[in-house]
């Protein structure tokens, strides 16, 4: 038996309509890269269809929507690296970020049917992707014949998301100073930055880029403002349940020894399915109205967690994370993130939709 992902479509509908009436005046480029941060593409681009276009990281994620039948514009973030990938784009309303003077070289080289229409990305202080020191009108003057205009300009925040983070009004200052003699569409905010600054940056803020707050996590401890709903719960059931005694130990290295007599539940799931060992000894589940500690190594398929005296069937399904264990509880506890345990979620689980 295996672990399942259920994934609410209603709640990412939700998510989307609260940014919406919160954003009112910015166009909303929906970030659905890595499969859907783990929830399946297609079925989140179905669900997000209110978006005014979609992101992926990848030329290959983007010709994969379009082979399914999804019309919608589409942002590729990587952009692409060669003069087909560039035409492909050109043809199928793919609109590559354009990051590099090797990109700017191949548009230069490329003959286009159709100009290409693309995004070009300013590196304000994140120091990964983008142009840095940047002569925009240089850059315009060279490109300018082979693509449609208006023409977008976007930046990353590097610190949005963190406590202390004195570092966006810099990068946003810097983003101003380079478009302010442009004529092009604008993005800036990603997920915590359309929360801590869309109220005073929606003029530079023509396209923002909701991520993990469309999944129902919020990026920001103290997010008041945009209220929205997990989209995501993981389960397991169980195959296994049995007695152990006070002074026994449990899995692989013998992590774990009983202090009393106890009955231990296996539910089928482990780090082969994408749930992260670092949860051992730490991790809770949860199953009617009750919470269980994981004890001992998760192994590959299988986890053990000490149901006491809790008269629990085989095929009960727990829960690792949804409504009643936050994600954001989850990932503190093993100091990660919420998008890397979605994001890790393996083949092997089986997706339902709500």
């Amino acid at each position: 038996m295996n672990g399942s992902i259920i994934v609410s479509k209603n709640n990412l509908v939700h998510n989307l309509s609260e940014i919406k009436k919160y954003a009112r005046n910015s166009k909303i480029m929906s970030v659905i890269k890595s499969n859907g941060y783990g929830h399946g593409i297609l079925e989140v681009a179905s669900a997000l269809d209110g978006s005014d276009a979609f992101a992926v990281a990848t030329i290959e994620e983007a010709i994969y929507l379009r082979e399914n039948k999804v019309k919608k514009e589409i942002v590729c973030l990587q952009g692409f690296s060669n003069k087909d990938e560039s035409i492909y784009c050109s043809q199928n309303n793919i609109r590559p970020v354009v990051h590099c003077p090797e990109q700017i070289r191949i548009i230069n080289e490329t003959s286009f049917d159709l100009p290409l229409s693309l995004w070009i990305k300013i590196d304000t202080g994140m120091n990964r992707l983008g142009f840095k020191n940047i002569d925009l009108p240089k850059i315009i003057e060279q490109i300018g014949k082979k693509i449609k205009h208006p023409f977008g300009i976007m930046t990353h925040l590097a610190c949005a998301d963190e406590d202390d983070d004195n570092f966006s009004n810099n990068q946003i200052k810097t983003f101003e100073n380079i478009v302010k003699e442009t004529n092009a569409e604008l993005s800036i905010l990603n997920s915590a930055g359309i929360i801590k600054y869309w109220k005073n940056f929606n003029n530079i803020s023509e396209w923002i880029r909701p991520g993990i707050m469309l999944y129902g996590v919020s990026p920001c401890s103290n997010n008041e403002k945009i209220k929205i709903k997990p989209t995501m719960t993981l389960t397991a059931p169980v195959i296994s349940i049995k007695e152990c005694k006070k002074g026994e130990k449990i899995g692989y290295g013998h992590t774990y020894h009983f202090t009393k007599d106890t009955r231990i539940a296996s539910l089928g799931i482990g780090y082969g399915d994408g749930f992260s060992r670092s949860l051992s000894n730490v991790g809770k589940v949860f199953y009617r109205n009750n919470f269980f500690n994981i004890v001992g190594r998760v192994s590959m398929d299988i986890l053990t967690v000490d149901i006491g005296n809790k008269e629990i069937e085989l095929g009960a399904d727990f829960e690792l994370w949804g409504n009643n264990i936050s994600i954001k509880d989850v990932s503190d506890s093993i100091n990660t993130i919420p998008y890397e345990l979605m994001c890790s979620l393996g083949n092997r689980l089986k997706k339902e939709y709500i």
